[in-house]
C-alpha cells in the first residue's frame, strides 16, 4: 500500500495556455517609440501642438501604439523579469549570512519568523527582495498591503505551530497550508509581476493525479500559488561565507509555462539535501544531492572559482552537468567533477543548487531541466502530495505511520517530516527575510 510514495518517475509534454512571455521586443520598442513621440511634441512648440487635440492625439496620428494594449502584456512581462534579472545580479546582494548556534535553534527561527509580522519590516522588505521598486518614501507597497502579507505571515506561523505540535497523522495539512499562507508573502515579496494580493490567482497551480500519486505542474496545467512561487525566483541566489553570486533563471521561469510535468514523490524527495542518505536507504536508489564546494581557483588574470561536485565515490551523470555548466570547461579529480568558472560569469550556469540546514552547498541533478525549481517549490509539492494522500486515503495513511505495511516506507515518509519540520522556517527566512539562517 501506499508504494507510490519510493516511486520516481517522471514524464513531461509540451503544453501551454493564453501565454504568458513573449520573446519579441514590442514593449521595450514602443517605450522607444513614445519617449521619442514625447520629445517630438516638445519640440513642435505652442504653434504646433495647437494642431492637436493634445499630446495622445499627436500619437495617434504619427501611429504612436497604446503601452496599454492587452496583446503587448506578454511582452510587458518579459520586459520586467529581464530588467529586474538585470538588477539583481548586478547589485551587491543585501541578504546576510547568519548561522544559529544548534541549541538555540528553534528558538531563535521563531525569533526571527515574527520579526516578520510587522508593516514597517515588510514594506523595507519589499524594497530589499526587489530591485524594480523606485527610490521615493513612497516607493514600494502600502501599509495596507503590508498588513494583508502580516497576516499572512502571521497565520502561516501558527499552523506551523500546529504541526510542529500536532500528530504526524495531520501534519501533512498543517505544514501545507502553512507553506501556502508564507507563500502568498513570498510571492508579493519577489516575484517581479505581482506588488498585491489580489493579483494573485485562485487556485495552487499545480494538481494532484490521485491514481499514480503524482504531481502535476506547469505548462497547460491552471496558474495559480505553486506557479507564481516558481516565478518569484528569476534568479537563485547561492551564498557562503567566501563567495555570492546570482543565476539568472529568467528562461527557466519562461519555460514553465510551457511543458506539464507529472513526477512522482519519489522523485521529488531525491532532490532534498536532508533525504539524500534515507532515500537511498530506504528506496535502493541513488539520491540526486551531490556535496558541492565552491573554492577560490589559481587564475592571476581574474577572479575565478572551482565547482567541486562529489565526495570522490558518487557524482551525478555527465549529461546533467554538462547541462548545468554548458560552455564551461568539465574535468575530473580525485573522483570529483571539477568546474571551472570565471566569477564575473557565474549568473549564466543553469545549475540547481540547494542549501542544507547547516548552509553548506548541494548540487541537484534536475530532471526538470531547463526548469529549474527553488527548494521551497519542491517542498510546495512534496506537502501538497502528502497532504491528498492524508485526506482521501486515510486508512492507508495510517498504516503507513502505524509502520503496518512497509518499514521502508515509513522511515521516508517519518524522515521527511521530521527534517522539513527543522528546515521550514529556515526557507521561509531565506525567501522572505533579510537572513540567510544556517544551523552551526
Amino acid at each position: 500500500m501506499l508504494e507510490e510514495i519510493a516511486h520516481d518517475k517522471l514524464s513531461r509534454l509540451t503544453a501551454s495556455n493564453q501565454p504568458i512571455f513573449s520573446n519579441d521586443a514590442s514593449y521595450d520598442n514602443l517605450v522607444i517609440k513614445k519617449a521619442r513621440a514625447l520629445e517630438d511634441w516638445k519640440g513642435l512648440g505652442k504653434i504646433g501642438q495647437s494642431k492637436f487635440k493634445g499630446l495622445q492625439d499627436y500619437e495617434k496620428q504619427n501611429d504612436v501604439g497604446d503601452l496599454k494594449d492587452p496583446d503587448l502584456i506578454p511582452s510587458k512581462n518579459t520586459s520586467i523579469v529581464l530588467k529586474e534579472v538585470k538588477g539583481r545580479i548586478d547589485r551587491e546582494d543585501p541578504l546576510s549570512l547568519l548561522g544559529i548556534e544548534p541549541l538555540d535553534f528553534d528558538d531563535a527561527v521563531m525569533e526571527l519568523s515574527e520579526i516578520l509580522e510587522n508593516v514597517s519590516e515588510i514594506r523595507e522588505l519589499y524594497k530589499v527582495r526587489k530591485t524594480s521598486v523606485g527610490e521615493s518614501a513612497n516607493a514600494g507597497i502600502s501599509a495596507d498591503e503590508a498588513k494583508k502579507l502580516k497576516n499572512c505571515f502571521s497565520q502561516g506561523r501558527e499552523l506551523f505551530l500546529a504541526g510542529r505540535n500536532g500528530s504526524l497523522m495531520v501534519k501533512p495539512l498543517n505544514f501545507f497550508y502553512a507553506l501556502t499562507a508564507y507563500t502568498y508573502g513570498i510571492i508579493i515579496l519577489n516575484n517581479p509581476l505581482r506588488y498585491r494580493k489580489d493579483m494573485l490567482p485562485g487556485s495552487h497551480g499545480m494538481a494532484y493525479l490521485p491514481a499514480p500519486i503524482q504531481a502535476q505542474f506547469g505548462g497547460d496545467t491552471a496558474r495559480g500559488t505553486f506557479s507564481d512561487l516558481v516565478s518569484s525566483f528569476p534568479t537563485h541566489l547561492v551564498k557562503t561565507p567566501s563567495i555570492s553570486f546570482s543565476i539568472d533563471c529568467s528562461n527557466s521561469v519562461m519555460e514553465l509555462y510551457n511543458t506539464r510535468f507529472e513526477v512522482s514523490l519519489g522523485t521529488l524527495l531525491s532532490m532534498i539535501p536532508e533525504m539524500s542518505e534515507y532515500f537511498e536507504l530506504t528506496t535502493g536508489q541513488k539520491s540526486r544531492c551531490y556535496p558541492l564546494e565552491i573554492i577560490s581557483a589559481n587564475d592571476p588574470r581574474s577572479v575565478t572559482w572551482e565547482f567541486q561536485i562529489g565526495n570522490g565515490e558518487s557524482r551525478p551523470p555527465s549529461n546533467c552537468v554538462n547541462e548545468a555548466f554548458e560552455g564551461f570547461p568539465v574535468t575530473e579529480r580525485h573522483g570529483k567533477i571539477i568546474v571551472t568558472i570565471q566569477a564575473a560569469k557565474a549568473s549564466r550556469i543553469k545549475a540547481t543548487i540547494y542549501t542544507d540546514l547547516r548552509g553548506q552547498l548541494w548540487f541537484i541533478e534536475n530532471p526538470f531541466f531547463p526548469v529549474i525549481l527553488p527548494e521551497v517549490a519542491i517542498h510546495f509539492l512534496i506537502t501538497s502530495v502528502f497532504s491528498n494522500i492524508m485526506r482521501y486515503r486515510p486508512d492507508e495513511w495510517g498504516s503507513v505511520l502505524l509502520n503496518e505495511v512497509s518499514s521502508k516506507i515509513s522511515l521516508l515518509t517519518r524522515h521527511y517530516f521530521s527534517s522539513f519540520q527543522r528546515k521550514f522556517m529556515l526557507l521561509i527566512l531565506r525567501s522572505a527575510s533579510r537572513y540567510l539562517p544556517y544551523a552551526t
